[in-house]
């Protein structure tokens, strides 16, 4: 339980600081404060970080873990590379799971078109979303977000329904969704996460208690 009051407390105050820091820049550097992580405000708490005499009356909190994802298959496969950079080992893991589904409006004709679609979605006030330039059959269409089950995509989609989004629709996205979980990552590496957020719109970052720590419980 003292855990969980804790990542409640870093996600809504972590936020709530680096959005007020965040006002004073533009650009890519802005779309950091929509994350649920403020890596150059937050400390992640390490197990036994308390002083000594706080640990002999309460149990050390568990270690914390970064989750990023879902990803679609083609998107983990860059996540993955951009990982690999960081030579985080061990402290990095991968999670597969089944189908995850797509929220998106359905490819356009042209390039033009397409941009000419993405500016009518900004100037809705949405801009948590991208246009697919990969050729293929979904190449232009305007996607606005992954997720791991069909029920939070059509919740998704009937959030932007009152926004003015109408031809978006709600489709299986891929054979698999990958999901990246980063053990102790420090503030480097969680700064490095939030500036690689801009390339990967449709996955989530966030805190949450690593897994061995949730087995240890059950």
């Amino acid at each position: 339980m003292r855990l969980i009051f804790l990542l409640a407390v870093l996600a809504n105050v972590a936020t709530f600081a680096y959005i007020r820091y965040a006002e004073s820049r533009s650009g890519a550097d802005a779309q950091i404060a929509l994350l649920q992580i403020s890596p150059d405000k937050v400390k992640l708490v390490k197990a036994g970080a308390v002083p000594p005499a706080a640990n002999r009356e309460k149990p050390a909190l568990s270690t914390v873990c970064v989750e990023w994802g879902a990803f679609s298959a083609d998107d983990a496969a860059r996540a993955a590379a951009a990982l690999a950079k960081f030579d985080l080992g061990d402290r990095l893991t991968r999670r597969d799971a089944g189908e995850s589904y797509w929220v998106f409006i359905p490819p356009q004709r042209t390039r033009a078109d397409a941009e000419k679609k993405a500016n009518e979605v900004r100037g809705l006030g949405i801009t948590d979303f991208y246009v697919v330039q990969d050729a293929g059959p979904m190449q232009f269409a305007i996607s606005l977000g992954v997720f791991k089950t069909e029920e939070a995509a059509n919740s998704h989609l009937a959030q932007l329904r009152p926004k003015g989004i109408r031809s978006a629709i709600v489709a299986p996205y891929g054979v698999a969704a990958a999901t990246f979980v980063i053990r102790e990552p420090g503030d480097a590496t969680t700064l490095k996460l939030a500036e690689l957020k801009a390339d990967f719109p449709g996955a989530a970052l966030k805190a949450v208690a690593c897994p061995d720590a949730q087995s240890a419980k059950n």
